[in-house]
């Protein structure tokens, strides 16, 4: 078996994960990305209906800048396939309640972008192709791993055993490596599924979402590059969605429509669909000694904001500050000082958005007339009174 020594190692190369170690970068300190998956693809290309990927996530303008600043960015404009929102309109399927709002209630060009979750990874895989101190390992499995008083040992599929500083769990909801630290979580299903798909529209998108809260799950219609396509996530209970991912294109098609009620735009076509359980996930603590936890392997929420990525985001931008901060005054930079700093940042906002998403879900699967009657209150107030619309709007735009 090969011994490998590195300063940081990371489990799993998403998004989350290749945007830590970019942040890391500054330190000239070597850091490892281990992934089991093979290296993506080339990523999407094609205009056609079925060539759009099926995972798309909102970016918020802070996501943005912290791309930015990892040379991802450009990359991702350079390919022509986002698209900026400036609108979005939500209501209630099941009463008169409806907000509107829009860019320039914050004064800001706009409300964030709707980017495929691919495109994203391949941008920040170039930009990591390019750092001479980051390396990845595709297609590399974690197997074992140890906690020790000076780092993280831990073996591999490629039969390699790795001694790292530290080492960061980035592997998503399911974390493997946050399994194998032995963390404690709080878990559990939203008893929904979300389906995910391309759509073309009639008229053209504009540049707008559009969210309709139904009784069983809401639906997000997401505008995409090409004016004449969105990407739709729909969350439904779990004892309709398989007939729903079932249906023929026609009926589904039709049932988009009738969920939509006439407020967005009309849909024509749907791709091939996909569909995944929606779970909510957070870990009590996000260290164990030499190992923090960032994005889903921390804490997974309801899609219905949209704003999972932007939190892991979130996430890898502070502990890369800590971290940088620790390095340059020549501290130790993997000390439970670093974590603990890095840990209340980020848990109290990313509690908060699970909270207020678990009321999101509550206030309007209810069928209770009282709680009906108090969300249309509640979203009509909202949208008559600038004040609370300026506070709602930074809420979903991650604006502090």
């Amino acid at each position: 078996m090969q011994e490998r020594q590195v300063d940081i190692a990371i489990i799993g190369a998403g998004v989350v994960g290749l945007a830590t170690a970019l942040s890391l970068a500054p330190t000239g300190l070597q850091v490892a990305l281990f992934d089991a998956q093979p290296k993506p693809s080339t990523g999407p290309q094609g205009a056609a209906l079925n060539e759009w990927d099926r995972r798309v996530t909102a970016l918020t303008p802070q996501s943005i800048r912290f791309l930015k600043s990892l040379d991802a960015w450009l990359l991702i404009q350079e390919s022509k396939r986002i698209g900026p929102y400036t609108e979005m309109f939500v209501w209630d399927s099941e009463g008169t309640g409806h907000l509107h709002f829009t860019a320039t209630d914050l004064k800001i060009e706009s409300l964030g972008t709707i980017v495929e979750s691919s495109l994203t990874t391949k941008a920040l895989i170039s930009a990591i192709e390019a750092a001479p101190n980051i390396s990845i390992h595709w297609g590399t499995r974690l197997e074992s791993m140890d906690i020790e008083a000076k780092g993280v040992r831990f073996t591999t599929s490629a039969g390699d055993a790795v001694i790292a500083d530290m080492t960061i769990g980035a592997d998503g909801g399911l974390s493997k490596s946050r399994e194998l630290a032995g963390m404690r979580t709080r878990e559990w299903r939203y008893g929904q599924n979300a389906i995910v798909a391309t759509v073309k529209v009639e008229p053209h998108h504009g540049c707008a979402c559009w969210q309709a809260f139904l009784p069983t799950g809401p639906l997000a219609l997401l505008p995409l590059a090409n004016n004449d396509l969105c990407s739709i996530v729909w969350s439904l209970d779990d004892a309709i969605s398989d007939q729903w991912i079932e249906a023929d294109d026609d009926a589904f098609v039709a049932g988009l429509n009738r969920a939509l009620s006439g407020r967005g735009p009309q849909v024509l076509e749907v791709s091939e669909r996909q569909m995944f359980p929606l779970v909510q996930c957070h870990a009590v603590d996000y260290f164990k000694g030499r190992f923090v936890l960032v994005g889903d392997a921390a804490h997974s929420i309801h899609p219905l904001a949209g704003q999972g990525i932007n939190l892991g985001l979130s996430d890898a931008q502070t502990l890369g500050n800590e971290i940088i901060m620790a390095h340059q005054r020549g501290a130790d930079w993997c000390s439970p000082q670093v974590f603990s700093r890095y840990e209340r940042q980020r848990k109290g906002d990313n509690l908060g958005m699970m909270a207020t998403m678990q009321a999101f879900k509550w206030g309007f699967g209810s069928k209770n007339p009282t709680v009906t009657l108090m969300r249309n209150i509640g979203l009509n107030s909202v949208d008559a009174l600038p004040m609370a619309k300026r506070w709602f709007v930074r809420q979903a735009v991650g604006a502090k």
